[in-house]
């Protein structure tokens, strides 16, 4: 017996570890880390704060660039994060960071897009109004109130109704009734809590969003909502006491009811499935290309259906046409709700197994929706383009069928044509029996490639990570250390100056000790100190110290209180890290 091996397997030999390299390559380019940015809120006034979000989802040591950003906000905290979890055996990570941000000015504002190891964000805009909101009763430390965003609606229209609570004052808890309407379905969207100014005081404002679906037409009566609020008593800055532990007062404030005409389906409906939406659209995705089907071989069809302002169980289902020669069969549809500030996203995926019985070319028709749009007032269809399926012959074709149903026929046909061929019995000339050997598929190569590829890939990154994650601890202890010595070594320069009533020197001392304490690099007047602490008392003081300084009049701060005060900040430090009150930090 001969052996002999294609002539061509070199070339594939090569062949296959040259896709091998370029797979594996872009394999790794394939977990390259996606960027995202957004906001919690994309309208605001001039004196209100919002939270951008930027989000990378891979393990990395990195910090965004804020230059571009600093054009037209304020930077008023910053915080980031990682996190690493093992999913069905698939390391998935991300970190994140969030930025606590004030517009500079009026207008039309531009959050630019941001670069990290080569992924870019969109760019995001913001609307910056004149004026913040303010509540409609302005006099109370604290109140509420309720928003509708429209008073007339359609039977399952969806409605947002904002509840919003304004303080002034220190709160130690808040606590919020559910929101329940009769024949109506309710949805929580959310709940945010942002800065701003009430009658020139500094406040906060504490929002919670629901959508709501009416489910018959008629009055719809919102009720109002009971929330429970504790006050603490004390000092009335918001930024010392917000987070207070002193004795608190229960105060019970109640929104005013709502009510919303519901109108039932318009004439213009004609009968068809009821869906008010703002915006539907339809998407499809095949497993396999409609050019090259075979009879009895399924193809699957997945439809997506997705709705802005319905549930996905508010979309109707789609109606599958019988087409002669094919075979449909519908699995059971998957709904998703997405939650947002603006309403809900509802999508309603259809799963379609789809079996020619036939040869041929076979159209399916388009694939429509109908809805009301809530903005045109209108009837809109939306739909998918007509599908062209070409269909050949395969196992389960109606030859190959009758084929295999009468081998006997085959088998005589076989012993006609055996019988007419000669035998020889020459044994001298008898040609040597070829055999051709199959070598190890070149798939097999690239999925070995991959495999290890990956593995060293996230080893690399493991180790990386340890190593990073190590380093960062002895510098955070290392920094720490300095960080208490230093602001010792400052504040016992405070007390020097203080005892030798050295005014000049007690503030640049003062100025020194707040830039550590604070770690804020921008303090350098007695004004920024003000800011960053936000005490009346210590206000006038360091007034009094500034007017001693530099002014002409007869002015002198009363040290002992200034001590007094700063000693107060200082001891107090680790309360303002680690606020233990109720509400969870507008700024953590």
């Amino acid at each position: 017996m001969v052996i002999m091996q294609s002539t061509n397997s070199t070339v594939k030999n090569w062949l296959s570890r040259a896709v091998g390299f370029l797979l594996m390559v872009t394999g790794l380019n394939v977990f390259a880390g996606n960027l995202t940015a957004s906001v919690d809120r994309d309208a605001l006034g001039l004196e209100e704060t919002f939270t951008l979000v930027l989000r990378y989802d891979e393990q990395i040591n990195a910090t965004p660039d804020y230059e571009l950003l600093q054009k037209d906000f304020d930077i008023l905290n910053t915080q980031s994060g990682t996190q690493m979890s093992i999913i069905n055996g698939n390391m998935e990570a991300s970190t994140e960071w969030k930025i606590a941000l004030a517009p500079k000015r009026i207008g039309k504002l531009l959050i630019p897009s941001f670069k990290i190891d080569g992924a870019v964000s969109d760019a995001i805009e913001i609307t910056v109004e004149g004026k913040s909101r303010k509540p409609k009763d302005g006099q109370n430390d604290v109140s509420v109130e309720i928003e509708t965003n429209a008073d007339t609606v359609y039977v399952q229209q969806q409605i947002i109704v904002t509840l919003r609570l304004y303080t002034t004052v220190g709160l130690s808890g808040v606590d919020l009734q559910p929101l329940q309407v009769k024949d109506a379905l309710v949805v929580q969207l959310d709940e945010k809590q942002y800065q701003t100014k009430i009658n020139n005081r500094p406040g906060a404002v504490v929002e919670t969003r629901y959508a709501i679906f009416p489910q018959q037409s008629g009055e719809l009566l919102i009720p109002g909502v009971l929330y429970q609020v504790s006050v603490n008593n004390g000092s009335r800055d918001i930024w010392d006491r917000f987070y207070g532990n002193g004795q608190s007062n229960v105060l019970r404030l109640r929104t005013e009811e709502q009510k919303i005409n519901v109108l039932p389906t318009p004439a213009s409906a004609n009968g068809t499935p009821w869906m008010p939406a703002n915006k539907v659209e339809l998407e499809e995705h095949w497993s396999a290309s409609t050019d090259s089907l075979k009879v009895g071989e399924p193809i699957t069809r997945t439809i997506t259906i997705k709705a802005d302002g319905l549930t996905a169980g508010q979309i109707n289902p789609l109606e599958v046409n019988s087409v002669e020669g094919i075979t449909f069969y519908k699995d059971q549809a998957q709904n998703d709700d997405q939650k947002s500030p603006n309403g809900v996203i509802g999508s309603r995926i259809e799963t379609i197994a789809i079996v020619p019985t036939k040869e041929g070319v076979f159209t399916l028709p388009q694939t429509e929706v109908r809805w009301w749009n809530n903005h045109s007032q209108m009837m809109e269809t939306a739909y998918l383009n007509a599908v062209t399926l070409k269909v050949g012959s395969g196992a389960m074709s109606p030859q190959n069928l009758n084929s295999a149903a009468d081998p006997l026929a085959n088998d005589a046909g076989v012993s006609e044509e055996a019988n007419s061929v000669a035998i020889n019995t020459d044994a001298t000339s008898a040609q040597p029996e070829v055999q051709f050997v199959n070598k190890t598929p070149w798939w097999l190569y690239v999925t070995n490639l991959i495999s290890l590829a990956v593995a060293l890939y996230f080893a690399m990154k493991f180790w990386q990570y340890k190593r990073a994650h190590e380093v960062s601890q002895r510098h955070r202890h290392q920094t720490a250390h300095t960080q208490v010595e230093t602001e010792a070594a400052a504040w016992n320069q405070v007390k020097r100056q203080l005892s030798e009533k050295s005014l000049t020197g007690l503030r640049k001392a003062v100025i020194d000790w707040a830039r550590i304490h604070w770690k804020a690099a921008d303090i350098t007047s007695l004004q920024a100190i003000d800011k960053h602490a936000q005490l009346i008392e210590l206000s006038d003081e360091l007034r009094k110290l500034d007017e001693a300084i530099f002014g002409n009049q007869n002015i002198a701060p009363d040290l002992d209180k200034l001590l007094h005060l700063l000693a107060n900040l200082r001891r107090d430090r680790q309360k303002y890290a680690n606020p233990q009150a109720g509400l969870k930090p507008l700024y953590p």
